[in-house]
């Protein structure tokens, strides 16, 4: 539920700081494209009251007109300008002529083409007649874009006129609004970016941080458990010991009276199995000693195929008792640990193997060395193996899947292996059976 709230919470946060970021980008959008709007309407309306400042059309007007328009061009915010007559037949014109679109019927407006900010207006020519003596068609100096030609042996009447609207046609440089917008599109983006990153970020610091108390109070109360544990294996083990004084002493005084005073078949009887009750007893406390005793290494040197030997000849009445062979390891690698556990823990392995092993079986015992130069142990059989479900308890203390085990055999072994450094687990055997490996041995 936690993890959730982190993610719905971050997911908001995100979005929040997004729409913000994206209403100043339009913000900032909006206002370079206005500035530009601004400047091409200024400019748009010199050029309309030039033009309507003109008393008359005629000669002077053509001149001016053309004057007008090559000194708007000199302007570095003015790419083209263009004054076309009602019918497009005659204009004037200055500066890049493509990017005029001078036969283009357009409606006044302002548009943002590809090339340039593009405002079109309409303009009221003046309405006095043209003056005698001067034709509006002829051309001045090859300037303008659609002019009739010159006729030789007559003038012709001009397409401007009295009275009538001409187009007048506005190209805007927008490079300084298209740059504003890209770094206000980059560095919007870039603030969006860093957001998030932080918000991330402070999500997981602080869910790093929760995690992190939540663990030191799992440590602390492990602490106390596993002081109290402690605790408690002390005096289980102080309650074991001072047990097995008593059981020794019953065994004995139960073993002289049946011998001293014998009472017939039945008090044989039952003294004996007052003495083999004992014994199981004694046996019980020495495993739990065995496992509540803490585990110090003293690591030395030693031949682990010797320990091997040494078991199989402890284990021969089991051995005999089923017909099982065991096999030890290949001779020639060493093993630094201490003796005396790694026994312990072996025995107990092989004791498992044989009581699982069915008659005429053989148990494998293999020590193979890596290329980091640590050691494998396996000890192998073709008993039943385990089930799946079972398997991640098969270490723990007092559990055990054979009828009389006391389920302390393995949780030695792995008490052990722990105190050394090493890992223990079980495989189940190809074609059937199981495997117990101890690995991180070192050689």
């Amino acid at each position: 539920m936690q993890r959730y709230t982190i993610i719905i919470a971050v997911f908001v946060a995100t979005c929040a700081v997004t729409a913000w970021q994206w209403h100043e980008y339009e913000h900032e959008c909006e206002q370079a494209r206005e500035i530009v709007a601004g400047s091409a309407d200024s400019i748009m309306n010199a050029l309309v009251g030039g033009v309507q400042s003109h008393r008359r059309l005629g000669p002077f007007f053509e001149e001016s007109m053309q004057a007008v328009l090559d000194g708007l061009v000199r302007s570095r915010d003015v790419l083209a300008v263009a004054l076309i007559s009602t019918d497009g037949n005659e204009a004037f014109s200055a500066g890049n002529m493509d990017l005029l679109p001078l036969r283009l019927s357009a409606k006044p407006g302002q548009y943002w083409d590809p090339a340039g900010f593009r405002q079109v207006a309409q303009v009221v020519l003046p309405a006095e007649p043209v003056g005698p003596g001067r034709d509006f068609g002829r051309g001045y100096g090859g300037r303008g874009w659609g002019r009739r030609g010159e006729n030789d042996e007559a003038e012709t009447a001009s397409s401007f006129k009295p009275g009538d609207s001409a187009t007048a046609v506005l190209i805007v440089d927008r490079a300084r609004a298209d740059y504003s917008i890209a770094r206000a599109r980059w560095s919007r983006g870039l603030i969006v970016a860093v957001s998030w990153a932080f918000i991330v970020c402070v999500a997981v610091t602080w869910q790093a941080t929760v995690r992190l108390t939540e663990a030191r109070g799992r440590a602390v109360m492990f602490e106390a458990q596993s002081r109290h544990w402690q605790d408690l294996s002390q005096a289980a083990a102080g309650l074991a010991h001072e047990t097995r004084n008593p059981l020794g002493l019953i065994r004995g005084w139960t073993q002289r009276l049946a011998e001293e005073c014998p009472g017939g078949p039945e008090v044989q009887q039952k003294s004996q199995a007052v003495i083999e009750e004992c014994d199981r007893l004694t046996a019980r406390i020495n495993q739990f000693l065995a496992f509540a005793r803490p585990s110090d290494p003293q690591r030395q040197r030693f031949d682990p195929v010797e320990v091997v030997k040494e078991l199989s000849v402890l284990l021969e009445p089991d051995l005999a008792l089923h017909d099982l062979t065991l096999q030890p390891p290949a001779p020639g690698l060493t093993l630094s640990a201490d003796r005396e556990l790694f026994r312990q823990a072996l025995f107990n392995l092989l004791l498992n193997a044989l009581q699982a092993s069915p008659d005429h079986g053989i148990v494998e015992v293999k020590i193979e060395q890596d290329r980091g130069g640590r050691l494998r142990l396996d000890v192998a059989d073709r008993g039943p193996g385990v089930n799946r479900e079972l398997i991640d308890r098969l270490f723990s203390p007092y559990f055990t899947t054979r009828e009389g085990g006391n389920g302390l055999g393995l949780a030695i072994v792995r008490r052990i292996a722990v105190a050394h450094g090493w890992d223990v687990t079980y495989l189940p055997r190809p074609g059937g059976g199981a495997i117990f490996r101890m690995t991180g041995m070192h050689a």
